[in-house]
């Protein structure tokens, strides 16, 4: 039986690479919960259609933009901490915290350099 921890890693995995990826909305609504906080870009959304409605705005005004990879996954207790790699050669670290298997809060930076590791 997988920990917590792996099973965190394993549903951000899913976020990314098909809810976001898809985009699949319905799936990236069923990965956080309702009364989720984030923290992206500078912006601060609460509750899960202000999240939702944000990430759409984004996908929409960059239709190619996805997520090739994590090359750096870390969990302890509730929370994960991923790095991913943007097609478009950004890199964006996410921290969030999990509450039954779905993210409360969440912390996205992404950096405008390419990773070199």
């Amino acid at each position: 039986m997988a920990s917590a921890e792996d099973q965190h890693i394993d549903l951000f995995d899913k976020l990314d690479f098909e809810a976001w990826n898809g985009p699949d909305w319905e799936l990236f609504r069923h990965l956080h919960t309702h009364d989720v906080v984030v923290e992206m870009m500078g912006q601060r959304t609460e509750g899960l259609d202000a999240h939702v409605d944000m990430c759409q705005q984004i996908v929409k005004q960059n239709p190619d933009l996805k997520i090739d990879e994590h090359p750096i996954k870390i969990a302890q207790g509730e929370w994960t901490c991923v790095v991913a790699r943007l097609s478009s050669g950004q890199r964006m670290v996410t921290v969030a915290r999990w509450r039954d298997d779905a993210i409360s809060e969440e912390y996205i930076f992404i950096g405008d350099s390419e990773m070199t590791a």
